[in-house]
């Protein structure tokens, strides 16, 4: 295993140069001006000679190469350079926010897991029946209404209404529930459909009929023999969806007010805070490639006639 390891690390340093060039590329060529950005921050309003000082000062006058190498050789260190916003460095800025989105990812991350699998187990055991009837209304649910909507009624409910948490300003104190119900509304019918349809394939096999011939508890059925056999689909769903929670927050946390990366990169958007955008996703980059090998190695344990090569 640790010959695999080392040997997908290796083939993770190309995508990663590859994702450096893009997140490089895209973010000199988006609109606006990252000279005139800088020079406001100096000079209230900045001639072109002023400009164009800043510009060469901060050697955006190079070629873009150059500027590439610079800013890759940088990178490394963990140096994308000073928020234009904040006059901080990137990296410490993101790090700062970065337990924050960390909590609420976290939370989400449970509660998908724990509401998933108890909606996906009893649907899939009593199917078609009433319950796996409501369960799946649920999840159509879930799938068709916009997460940002669920987000503001909950807001206006608990909010306005019952006054239990604040519609103006966000804390990072507590746990973040409902901002965390909220990020995982899309992903509920997803996982439990795809629990449901693994599970109840699993349950109609015959070494299933065999375990209840024996005398098994059905519990006992269901949790060690059904799920662990329908489970492997679903780790590669969930995979997917962790790093969605992690990645994808940003709007919910502009709704909730919650200081975190997300609404940082939303913040780095409107100001055309390069550093910040440049720091924010090639770090996530690095995880969702890192988050793909951490599943491979699950997929060993979990399933023993899987082996890594």
């Amino acid at each position: 295993m640790v010959k695999y390891i080392i040997k997908r690390l290796m083939t993770l340093i190309p995508i990663l140069l590859v994702v450096s060039i893009l997140v490089f590329g895209l973010s000199m060529f988006s609109s606006g001006d990252a000279a005139r950005v800088l020079a406001e921050q100096i000079y209230e309003h900045p001639t072109q000679t002023e400009i164009e000082q800043v510009r060469h000062e901060n050697g955006l006058d190079q070629p873009i190469y150059k500027q590439y190498v610079r800013w890759l050789g940088n990178a490394l260190h963990g140096d994308f350079g000073e928020s234009y916003s904040t006059q901080k460095p990137a990296m410490e800025e993101f790090i700062s926010r970065l337990p924050v989105t960390l909590k609420l990812a976290a939370t989400a991350f449970i509660i998908l897991i724990i509401v998933s699998i108890f909606l996906g187990m009893i649907s899939a055991v009593w199917e078609h029946s009433w319950i796996d009837k409501i369960v799946q209304v649920f999840s159509f649910f879930s799938v068709s209404v916009p997460s940002f909507w669920i987000g503001l009624m909950l807001l206006y409910i608990f909010g306005v209404k019952l006054g239990v948490i604040s519609v103006i300003e966000g804390t990072t104190a507590g746990i973040p529930v409902l901002a965390a119900f909220t990020l995982d509304m899309g992903y509920f019918g997803i996982l439990i459909r795809l629990i449901r349809a693994n599970l109840s394939e699993v349950l109609k096999k015959d070494y299933i009929r065999a375990c209840k011939a024996k005398g098994i508890s059905n519990l006992r059925i269901i949790l060690k023999h059904g799920m662990k056999n329908a489970i492997l689909p679903v780790i590669t769903q969930m995979s997917t969806m962790c790093v969605g929670l992690l990645c994808g927050s940003a709007v919910i946390e502009s709704i909730f007010s919650i200081k975190g990366i997300g609404e940082m990169a939303l913040e780095a958007v409107y100001t055309k805070d390069l550093p910040l955008l440049q720091c924010f996703i090639l770090v996530l980059a690095c995880f969702v490639v890192l988050m793909n090998l951490l599943i491979d190695i699950i997929y060993s344990v979990v399933d023993a006639r899987i082996q890594l090569k």
